[in-house]
């Protein structure tokens, strides 16, 4: 009897069993999405928790990019012409939108200063409700700041909201002497006065020939906005005349955190590579946006991260074609510039110090002009994030000169 009950319960175990050897349905981990992006760059699958970079297709003169939609409350910043994100668990979807505008052409013309005549560009729209005194950085000139594509980009973005313009240049730029003797030439950010400071004298008449004209007013508002060693002398500068605001564009701006009682906001480039700024550069940015803040004073501060390149980078200035930003990509990405996720590797003088050595290596770069040459290079320092001006931006910038801190 036990022997019985004993084989019938082994049965029972194996007939209860056969069901294992059945195929098991894997369960599947989806941990890729897709993002698209329509009148823009960006679109493929990434991960959940990938940053994602989006970029809007180039415009022309008479065009501003407008905003993002679709699932633009991910962004960063929906208004600006390159954003960012964290991929969601889910597919999203974003449509750049363009607007149509009038183009700007600044008016060049001589105006004179305290010693001598300057380069000075302007545009006032009518009714406009203040204007912005924009500022190069070191060995820059008037005629660099107005044409060089991203100061180009705030320019629009500026006179499409009602802002006027002036730009001139700092007096060791005009004369091409180094007058404080420190091997630069820029603007002179201190003695902080316009007596003996030649550079805030400049300024103090370029301006008052505009209100004597009539082209603009004392009732109007006024801001600054630099790059560099501009930035650092937009912040005095501001603070100076006592501005409604000013902006800093990849410089600290050193003592006015102490002093200043004008609104001031910090743009800065994550990688900056600039011997006076990088990493202590930017902390010490933060720290003198919270100073400021600490003291009662509207201060903000920004910093511009790396972003992939991609394919039609090149072709945003218009010069250069689709096709062959394409091609100059696949160039780069072939000779092992770029990451996996196109990410540039490293800093742009590695381009440059190989390109200089052996320019045949480089057909589609070397069929470029010169100044195609120094675009391509430009927007490579972009996409690291080193020290150029930026449009990334804008519109940040607009909405502090007309808010600040509101």
């Amino acid at each position: 009897m036990k022997l019985l009950l004993f084989v019938i319960t082994i049965l029972s175990f194996t007939a209860c069993n056969k069901a294992s050897t059945d195929p098991i349905t894997p369960i599947v981990t989806v941990d890729s999405f897709t993002v698209s992006v329509n009148n823009g760059y960006g679109t493929g699958k990434y991960k959940i928790g990938d940053t994602v970079d989006i970029f809007s297709v180039a415009y022309a003169d008479n065009e501003l990019f407008d905003k993002w939609s679709g699932d633009a409350a991910l962004l960063n910043g929906p208004e600006e012409w390159h954003s960012w994100f964290v991929m969601p668990n889910r597919n999203v979807s974003f449509t750049g939108s363009l607007k149509t505008i009038a183009p700007v052409t600044l008016t060049l013309e001589q105006i004179r200063g305290r010693d001598r005549m300057k380069p000075v560009y302007s545009f006032f729209p009518a009714g406009h409700k203040g204007f912005v005194y924009l500022l190069h950085g070191t060995g820059g000139t008037a005629q660099n700041t107005a044409t060089n594509y991203e100061f180009k980009q705030l320019i629009k973005d500026l006179v499409a909201d009602n802002f006027g313009v002036i730009i001139t240049e700092a007096e060791e730029a005009t004369t091409g002497v180094d007058a404080n003797g420190d091997g630069k030439l820029r603007w002179l950010v201190s003695p902080v006065d316009s007596v003996t400071n030649i550079d805030y004298a400049n300024i103090k008449i370029i301006t008052d020939t505009f209100y004597n004209r009539g082209l603009t007013s004392r009732s109007k508002l006024r801001y600054s906005a630099g790059m560099s060693n501009g930035g650092n002398f937009s912040a005095y500068l501001s603070a100076f005349y006592k501005y409604k605001a000013g902006i800093s564009y990849c410089a600290p701006a050193g003592l006015a955190a102490s002093t200043t009682t004008t609104p001031l906001q910090f743009c800065m480039a994550r990688y900056d590579n600039n011997e006076n700024v990088g990493p202590t550069g930017n902390a010490a940015a933060l720290s003198n946006s919270q100073t400021i803040s600490g003291r009662g004073i509207c201060s903000k501060y920004f910093i511009k991260e790396h972003a992939p390149l991609y394919p039609e980078r090149f072709a945003r200035r218009g010069d250069i074609t689709i096709a062959k930003s394409v091609a100059v990509f696949n160039e780069l990405k072939s000779k092992g510039y770029l990451n996996n996720r196109n990410y540039f590797i490293g800093f742009s003088d590695v381009l440059i110090n190989a390109y200089t050595a052996s320019p045949a290596s480089f057909p589609e770069l070397n069929s470029l002009t010169t100044l195609q040459k120094i675009f391509v290079v430009e927007q490579v320092d972009l996409s690291v994030s080193d020290h150029q001006m930026y449009s990334d931006y804008n519109r940040a910038t607009l909405k502090f000169f007309n808010t600040q801190c509101l």
